[in-house]
């Protein structure tokens, strides 16, 4: 990649793409009237496939998980890749090569920090096969952690040797400049302005992006008086240590097996499971798991069993864990503890039983909610009044944090039967509470905005299936905020989506979807997968007729207009009958001149 992809390429790999071709080409699809339908792989949808795929179309939708998107987001949801590597793959597919940007600041596979960081990995693994200097090195992977010497490749292992500018005076005679090197997070100066390696001594494990690119390192010190134990790369312009995942790039070469993913401990961790042929498997990088990598494991997999250790400090991280996870959790996520007995790690413990025992074990782990009610429990305990009040109180700020679910519904009756609360006293309760670490939405909706509950059948939802089959048909609208007065769901999403249009007329449906929240992105997807499409000739009229009923239901915006035809004094008999109607409606609402106006109506119509 050489910079940015031209939105101009972007539409037309997009057109280019059929469809039902690429979905069927990782999921089996049978034809079932006009549409294609199979096995939903985003959720469990048993035996009846809700999973329907339209040629027409060219979308996905699911009747169960409400899942949806265009073949970049099939890409982006099924294979975890994000943007341009869906565009890459399409291309790929399709034959087509790729014409990047080069004025883009995107980080590239061409950007010298990738190159030296390739050329660091190289030295590092040459030092930990050839150098005698690396021989108790190779003795701790070999014999003491069991590492076979296949595996080492795999992962790509080196040594970094004790010399303070070793690495430094071999990649400068590669080429490599200081500011380079500096930037890669493999050199820094000290104050007499001398260059010096950053990792002096230690094992080393590159870390590596989806795309097998090495992005930064982890070391290991070799000798227990020096500190720290472990060192990451710093954040580098291609390197944010938050929100890698180490072994990954390993686990994704089995992306068509990957039903689940364990998160483990540490380097090592990830690296003695796939020892034991268990190539599912990932490590934070010395830090906590945290959104990024639960929203990127998600994208995977519905399955993550998290693999601490059964002590205290284990348990911590997984209650960390627990709470981060509770925001991305849907039906048909399936999230596990596993805590192992106290001094082992899955090295040791898969080295004492068979992979099958460790497999078995799993199958036992705890269930997210089993775990969180269990953890309520223990630090909350229910010998009172007061400590269930505290149980709830702590109990609904978790579960505020979640995503309206079938399972945030059944942890919250959970939670009613401990305390003995009713669960509309609990809602109630919660909302009163200002949650210190709750996420403040503010500044993305209205506080007295309600929730939404789109009705597919309404005007508003007429009007924006006609825009979404043909969006150019937005710049006809005239008026839009006429419908500001709206309070109905699908009538404020139909002119956010009339605007988007109106003001980028070459986007398309998948630019939209990339803005809208996931509520509104769900319902748009359900209104091009299940409604019928108005043939286009036809479309303008449609259109123009739902905008007039639409304009006349408005009470507010329609008596005002009536009003000022009645000053014309050019009221039809109709029009008259139905003013009288909105102002009736609206009585207790009418100021003087509105209530002497409806007096004038009925003298008239008498």
């Amino acid at each position: 990649m050489a910079g940015s992809i031209p939105q101009d390429f972007i539409r037309d790999i997009v057109d280019t793409t059929d469809i039902v071709s690429l979905v069927d080409s990782y999921l089996p699809l049978k034809r079932k009237g006009k549409d294609h339908w199979g096995q939903c792989p985003f959720c469990d949808d048993g035996k009846n496939p809700s999973f329907s795929v339209s040629e027409q179309k060219q979308f996905y939708f699911c009747f169960k998980c409400r899942a949806s998107g265009n073949v970049i987001g099939f890409l982006q949801s099924h294979q975890g890749y994000d943007f341009i590597e869906s565009i890459e793959a399409l291309a790929a597919r399709a034959g087509m090569e790729v014409p990047y940007e080069n004025n883009s600041s995107v980080s590239t596979e061409k950007n010298p920090i990738y190159e030296a960081l390739q050329i660091a990995t190289d030295i590092f693994e040459k030092n930990l096969a050839n150098s005698d200097s690396s021989e108790h090195v190779r003795n701790y992977i070999l014999k003491e952690r069991k590492i076979s010497s296949e595996v080492c490749k795999k992962f790509s292992l080196g040594y970094a040797s004790k010399s303070w500018d070793a690495l430094s005076k071999e990649m400068l005679g590669k080429g490599i400049t200081e500011d380079i090197l500096i930037k890669a997070g493999l050199a820094k100066k000290n104050k007499d302005n001398k260059l010096f390696d950053v990792f002096r001594d230690r094992l080393m494990f590159p870390i590596k992006d989806r795309k097998g690119r090495v992005v930064g390192f982890g070391g290991r010190v070799m000798n227990p008086d020096d500190q720290p134990k472990y060192l990451n790369t710093g954040e580098t312009p291609v390197f944010q240590k938050s929100r890698e995942l180490y072994g990954l790039f390993e686990a994704l070469e089995f992306r068509k097996d990957l039903k689940q993913i364990y998160v483990v401990e540490g380097y090592m961790d990830s690296i003695a499971m796939y020892e034991h042929s268990m190539t599912n498997s990932v490590a934070t990088l010395g830090i906590a798991t945290n959104r990024f990598h639960i929203q990127k494991l998600l994208q995977i997999v519905n399955e993550i069993v998290f693999c601490f250790d059964g002590d205290d400090a284990g348990r911590g991280a997984a209650w960390g864990a627990l709470k981060n996870v509770l925001p991305s959790i849907t039906d048909g996520t399936e999230i596990k503890f596993l805590f192992l007995p106290e001094g082992e790690d899955p090295a040791s413990l898969l080295e004492k039983k068979s992979v099958e025992s460790f497999k078995e074990l799993s199958k036992n782990s705890n269930l997210l909610s089993e775990y969180f009610i269990e953890r309520l429990t223990q630090v909350s305990e229910v010998t009172s009044i007061e400590k269930k009040a505290s149980l709830a109180s702590k109990a609904m700020e978790l579960l505020s944090t979640m995503q309206e679910s079938s399972i945030k519904r059944l942890l919250e009756g959970e939670v009613s039967k401990i305390t003995g609360l009713d669960i509309k006293d609990l809602k109630t309760h919660s909302k009163t509470i200002n949650y210190p670490n709750r996420v403040n939405k503010g500044a993305f909706q209205d506080a007295d905005k309600k929730d939404k509950s789109f009705e597919a059948t309404g005007l508003g939802s007429k009007i924006l299936s006609v825009v979404l089959s043909y969006p150019y048909l937005a710049r006809e609208i005239e008026d839009l905020d006429k419908f500001s007065n709206f309070n109905e769901p699908e009538v404020r999403l139909m002119t956010e989506v009339v605007a988007f249009f109106i003001e980028r007329p070459e986007d398309g449906i998948a630019d939209l979807l990339s803005i809208l929240d996931k509520e509104s992105a769900s319902f748009v997807g359900a209104l091009i997968s299940i409604n019928d499409q108005v043939e286009e000739q036809n479309a303008r009229d449609y259109l123009n007729d739902c905008l007039f009923n639409l304009r006349k239901s408005d009470s507010v915006t329609r008596i005002i207009e009536l009003k000022e035809i009645f000053e014309e004094g050019s009221l039809s008999e109709d029009e008259t009958f139905e003013l009288q109607q909105h102002l009736l409606s609206n009585i207790h609402k009418l100021e003087e001149p509105e209530k002497n106006l409806l007096k004038k109506l009925s003298q008239k119509g008498t």
